[in-house]
């Protein structure tokens, strides 16, 4: 065998012990050995491991990042702790060392559980079905704020010379898939669509002019990235796409280098509009595949084929810029073979960044930040499940491990979770700068359009989340005849309410998690303050978080924790340590 299959081995954890049950139902067939147990698995598997592990490859341990990938840089699955840490001394729960930094003494040798299944059935707390889930990437708590009132904390910001991400989001597509509950609505055709384009155009530009007056800091923020998203950006033409690019180049302090994202689907990605973006000024790309196969795209209501699809990233490639290719799993007709060949496809055509994302048909409506999907319809969602069409969970866990290995065979990191690049696809700990900004800084994010959501936060330990109208045609309206921003609500997170917001976003970019950073501008220790170090500790005796490089000074997630960062987040970060777990949107 080679090392590299070494970590498809369901290895124990801790002394764990798990054996069948009615209640597990857990079956592996690894390497061509029939299974029937969690519990034989791991027998086997450690009989394996003793007698085949090559020794360890010699490590870096110059750069909070190094522990990324070092065994898995090796043809290794396994991601072992480091070994424990001299002279600390446990006090309760929390562990601490006599340093200026506290460290943390590393739990015994843990190895990834390749087995979805087997990661549940050791989690249960984070078993969270299709039909019952929440996740949302604003917490749903904090004080309310009236629209006024979200105006006020964003005309006196404090974000000058600050860094600042800006979201333009344009409502339209020329189709809607049935499991899209974003904002959006169909475009119109034939000359109604370049009215319709103009007319948003002008919307989008005359929104950010309003915030341009209204918040004089804004213009001398540094925008370190810019996306272009909807709905379906890349329907606008090149001179729409000039037209906002020329109006932010000329209004904002963009930086050298700024990242410029333009999103769309395939069918608009197949003649010029790579070439025509580029010259405008867009570096980077986003694409919404969803699938390789044509019959899980046509039931699902999209408007490409595969040989669309492939044509598209042919176009993207040879654009010569960065690009991420969305790829979903947990649709109806889709299997683990057919998600593990769409994710070996792209990774053999190159793809530098594929994104993987679960079907959630949770109704963003009734959550107040989107449209309902046609799939999130009481009759039509139960004929679908009465059909048996929705995978099972362990089935589409199954799923997303097919594609999980097809990427760690070829090298792709996560970072942020879910977002699997190449190595060297971007600078500085291989994440996309949109993704820097969003969630390893939480720097502040100002949102254009309808639905958009955004913060101001940064360095502030209060940060405000803020929310545009969502309904299409009130958004329209209220730009059209009245003077002020769009706004519909915003919320004023403090205390742990506001740790917990930073923290899941900081756990989602998979990227180090400083302690310190923490410590500087919320004001607490992660490690020994409640309720954040019990939560900590629990996380990383569950093996979902790690130390890096055997010190706390930096924390991150481990790959069983990418697996389940969404539920890490929902259940851990903004439940225990938010106070809140939001109520489930039951369909």
């Amino acid at each position: 065998m080679s090392t590299k299959a070494i970590g498809r081995q369901l290895l124990p954890v801790d002394g764990i012990e798990i054996s069948a049950s009615p209640g597990n139902g857990l079956d592996l067939a690894q390497d061509g050995v029939s299974l029937a147990t969690v519990g034989a698995a791991s027998a086997v598997a450690q009989k394996r491991q003793s007698a085949r592990r090559p020794p360890y490859p010699k490590q870096r341990r110059d750069h909070p990042c190094a522990c990324r990938g070092r065994l898995r840089n090796q043809g290794l699955r396994s991601r072992s702790r480091p070994p424990p840490v001299a002279g600390i001394t446990i006090r309760r729960k929390i562990m601490h060392a006599p340093t200026a930094t506290p460290l943390v003494r590393s739990a015994p040798p843990r190895s990834r559980i390749t087995n979805p299944g087997a990661l549940l059935a050791l989690h249960p707390e984070l078993r969270i079905d299709q039909d019952i889930y929440n996740i949302n990437v604003t917490a749903n708590f904090g004080a309310t704020l009236t629209a006024s009132e979200t105006w006020q904390q964003i005309a006196t910001h404090d974000g000058a010379q600050k860094p600042v991400h800006l979201y333009f989001h344009l409502p339209l597509c020329s189709y809607v898939c049935r499991f899209c509950n974003y904002v959006k609505r169909q475009a119109p055709t034939g000359a109604k669509l370049d009215d319709a384009l103009d007319h948003w155009t002008g919307l989008l530009i005359e929104e950010s002019q309003r915030y341009l007056r209204g918040a004089p800091w804004l213009s001398a923020a540094r925008v370190e990235s810019l996306f272009l998203g909807g709905g379906t950006a890349s329907l606008l033409r090149p001179r729409h796409l000039a037209r906002i690019m020329r109006h932010v180049q000329d209004n904002y302090s963009v930086i050298p280098g700024c990242e410029a994202t333009l999103e769309g689907n395939p069918d608009n990605f197949l003649a010029d509009e790579v070439s025509d973006a580029i010259e405008i000024g867009f570096n980077r790309f986003s694409v919404g595949l969803q699938s390789l196969d044509s019959k899980v795209n046509a039931f699902a209501g999209r408007g490409h084929d595969r040989q669309m699809s492939l044509k598209s990233i042919e176009k993207l490639s040879m654009g010569g810029r960065p690009f991420n290719a969305d790829l979903m799993f947990g649709l109806p007709y889709h299997t683990a073979d057919s998600v593990r060949d769409d994710v070996s496809l792209l990774v053999s055509m190159g793809v530098p960044t594929i994104t993987i994302y679960c079907l959630r048909n949770a109704d963003r409506h009734k959550m107040g930040i989107g449209n309902q999907a046609a799939w999130n319809n009481d009759k039509i969602r139960q004929r679908l499940h009465d059909q048996n069409l929705f995978p099972t969970l362990e089935t589409t866990y199954a799923m997303r491990e097919a594609m999980v290995d097809v990427l760690l065979d070829a090298n792709y990191e996560p970072s942020p979770c879910g977002w699997w690049s190449a190595p060297g696809s971007y600078p500085d700990g291989n994440i996309p700068q949109v993704s820097r900004n969003k969630w390893q800084n939480y720097d502040t994010m100002i949102g254009f359009g309808p639905g958009s959501y955004g913060w101001l936060a940064g360095i502030r330990p209060d940060p405000i989340q803020t929310r545009n109208i969502a309904d299409i045609s009130a958004h329209a309206r209220h730009v059209e005849s009245q003077s002020t921003a769009p706004l519909a609500s915003g919320r004023r997170l403090t205390g742990a309410e506001a740790v917990a917001t930073a923290l899941g976003f900081a756990f989602k970019s998979n990227q180090p998690i400083s302690v310190q950073r923490f410590a500087r501008i919320y004001g607490v220790n992660l490690l020994s303050d409640e309720p954040y170090a019990g939560v900590i500790e629990d996380l990383m005796a569950k093996g979902l978080l790690e130390p890096v490089n055997g010190s706390s000074e930096y924390l991150k997630p481990t790959l069983d924790g990418e697996t389940l960062h969404e539920e890490i987040i929902t259940t851990h970060i903004h439940g225990r340590i938010g106070g809140v777990v939001a109520a489930v949107c039951r369909r």
